[in-house]
């Protein structure tokens, strides 16, 4: 995994292609970063593979193997994606498949053989256990007009489906449903946005396929007449699909 630190310069290079970032010098920042402008990277962190659909945003936490899709509002404090650790093996440490994990100096015993210790291959292992520290990481989707309340945890490999709603410090280890209500530790479903045949209907239109601007006049308030105004109004639009910011081309640019 390739990764930088956050500096001033590519704050501004961030800011002025439409994702907004409020990382401090220093913050380390996955290379495998892809932003829809605009968004609102503010700060969050984030490692491997992290993707950020248009008119989301989260305020701060952690994010890692995460695809995330537009128009979704994240508070404070929330992990997504967290690492696992190989239960099944002698030990949990990451010194097992990562290696030497600290970054320290050289006045220490054994500090010589600590700098040059790589791991040995487990050798043949069932195909059901990982084998390396990429076979723990596993992608967590999220989707659109998804709203997750400060201090939630989202487990690896999780669905959140479109519309869903996580509540404040809520711990989800499952697949969460299109327009879900859902909280607690572990979450639960707690109530339902709107009716099966609204939702349904929601996620037929894919109203987040437009810009904001271009949904101008929807009576949002009101998800029957939304509907009806969605049917009427969207097969005549082009959808919104601006080129996409990586962060690989910004530090190259």
């Amino acid at each position: 995994m390739t990764f930088h630190y956050m500096s001033q310069t590519l704050r501004e290079k961030l800011t002025q292609h439409g994702v907004e970032c409020a990382l401090p010098d220093g913050c380390i920042i996955s290379g495998m970063a892809y932003f829809e402008p605009p968004c609102g990277l503010k700060r969050m962190e984030v490692a491997h593979r992290h993707v950020l659909g248009a008119f989301s945003y989260g305020v701060s936490g952690f994010y890692s193997e995460t695809i995330i899709g537009r128009y979704c509002s994240f508070g404070e404090n929330i992990q997504v994606g967290r690492g696992a650790h190989p239960v099944a093996w002698m030990s949990t440490s990451p010194f097992f498949y990562g290696g030497s994990v600290f970054s320290v100096g050289e006045d220490f015993p054994e500090s010589a053989a600590y700098r040059a210790y790589k791991p040995e291959s487990p050798g043949v292992i069932p195909v059901q256990t990982a084998r390396t520290i990429n076979d723990f990481l596993k992608v967590t989707r999220i989707g659109n007009d998804v709203w997750i309340g400060h201090g939630a945890f989202i487990a690896q490999g999780v669905t959140i489906g479109d519309g869903a709603v996580v509540a404040g410090h809520a711990v989800v280890t499952k697949d969460v449903p299109p327009y879900a209500i859902v909280g607690g530790n572990p979450a639960v479903l707690l109530s339902m946005r709107f009716d099966l045949r609204q939702s349904a209907q929601l996620q037929t239109l894919a109203w987040w396929r437009f810009a904001p601007w271009q949904l101008k006049g929807c009576p949002f308030a009101n998800i029957e007449d939304t509907i009806m105004w969605l049917q009427d109004h969207l097969p005549g639009l082009t959808p919104y699909s601006p080129p996409w910011v990586t962060l690989s081309e910004l530090m190259q640019a």
